[in-house]
């Protein structure tokens, strides 16, 4: 859980660091430009500070919710570089930043499957 946490936190350090990212085309520029934009980046930051926190404090009903939120920024995520690939480029293997966006995500959902049942 904690590496999920620290993985969290950088994914929106980066989207501050590196703003506006995603490349505009007609359907991305309607359904998820704004992923990439400060308010979210900051809003994946807090998430991942509240996994870390929950992780390091070993709080365990917050512990499965953050399993949740960690696999809904790492699938929307992964989802929206997707989407990009599909609408720049025309085929889903033009860069592998959504299919490590997916392997993070499936490695929390065995992870939280795996878990300990204290």
């Amino acid at each position: 859980m904690l590496i999920t946490a620290i993985e969290t936190i950088f994914l929106g350090t980066y989207f501050i660091i590196n703003s506006f990212r995603f490349a505009r085309p007609d359907f991305f520029n309607s359904v998820a430009s704004h992923i990439d934009d400060p308010p979210f980046a900051a809003g994946v930051i807090i998430i991942g500070t509240v996994i870390l926190m929950a992780a390091l404090f070993d709080i365990r009903p917050l512990i499965r919710w953050c399993y949740v939120g960690a696999t809904a920024v790492w699938t929307i995520y992964g989802l929206a570089f997707l989407l990009q690939n599909l609408e720049m480029f025309g085929h889903p293997m033009a860069h592998l930043d959504c299919w490590l966006m997916f392997a993070v995500a499936t490695r929390v959902i065995l992870e939280a499957w795996a878990g300990d049942s204290r």
